[in-house]
């Protein structure tokens, strides 16, 4: 439980000032996209690195974040992300703590 709860303020942490990618909406009869995700840490063998917490000394709450993400990436890994940065090519939550986007 603690870890999902992990996981979601993690989430949070990186799209809460993450704006809506300009994109039209998609048409009325197709089906939602689903955000991205690694189906399987197997999937997502060569796991990207995080960013050290301590470029972000000045955001002690993205410094936490970027802390936990560094302990858990495999979690991430297969973690959606639903702030839209799937259009900047990223793969998975995990991907929000590779490099600053997940600061906000």
């Amino acid at each position: 439980m603690k870890k999902l709860l992990v996981v979601a303020l993690l989430g949070a942490a990186a799209c809460a000032r993450t704006p809506p990618p300009s994109t039209p909406p998609p048409a009325a009869s197709s089906a939602p996209a689903s955000p991205p995700f690694r189906q399987s840490v197997g999937a997502a063998e060569q796991l990207p690195k995080t960013l050290p917490p301590e470029r972000f000394a000045s955001q002690p709450v993205a410094a936490r974040a970027y802390r936990i993400a560094a302990q858990i990436p495999a979690v991430l890994a297969q973690q959606p992300c639903y702030c839209g940065c799937d259009a900047i090519g990223h793969g998975s939550l995990l991907d929000c703590f590779t490099t600053d986007h997940g600061a906000g």
